[in-house]
């Protein structure tokens, strides 16, 4: 029963990435402007995925500090401001940072944290980048192992 609720497991695995999102789009093309590879990209199935994405991701592991995390994504792509929006325009694409967080269910952990600096917002801002969060339960202690027996 519990673990339909947003449970990650008994790991917190803090990640996020910044992504370009169409129905269907060349993503060779992306990784060739940018000059960046990707760590993943997903082409757009039947049934799944639903959509295509070309993503870079960083992984924060159980780090409580994402903000540090984030800053390095803007380090990435900040500079390449104008070659995102290009992209966006000829592609007819969306672009989005995804936050996936866990959030340890244990009272004595502390929860993770960021904050959208105004280098960061000038960011959003310009390249018209959509932001997500994906919560998730983490439990360290199991907790919910002894609720489900």
């Amino acid at each position: 029963m519990y673990e339909k609720l947003t449970y990650s497991g008994t790991e917190c695995n803090n990640y996020l990435y910044f992504s370009f999102d169409a129905e269907y789009f060349d993503t060779k093309e992306i990784t060739a402007k940018l000059n960046i590879e990707p760590t993943s990209v997903m082409i757009k199935k039947e049934p799944v995925p639903k959509s295509t994405a070309w993503i870079y991701r960083i992984e924060a592991g159980n780090e409580l500090d994402l903000e540090t995390f984030l800053e390095k994504l803007i380090d990435i792509f900040e500079p390449k401001i104008e070659i995102i929006n290009n992209l966006k325009g000829k592609l007819n694409l969306t672009t989005r940072i995804q936050f996936v967080i866990d959030i340890d269910i244990n009272p004595d952990s502390s929860t993770p944290y960021f904050g959208l600096n105004k280098r960061t917002i000038d960011f959003l801002a310009k390249t018209e980048t959509q932001v997500d969060f994906d919560l998730y339960k983490s439990d360290t202690i199991g907790l919910l192992e002894k609720l489900n027996e």
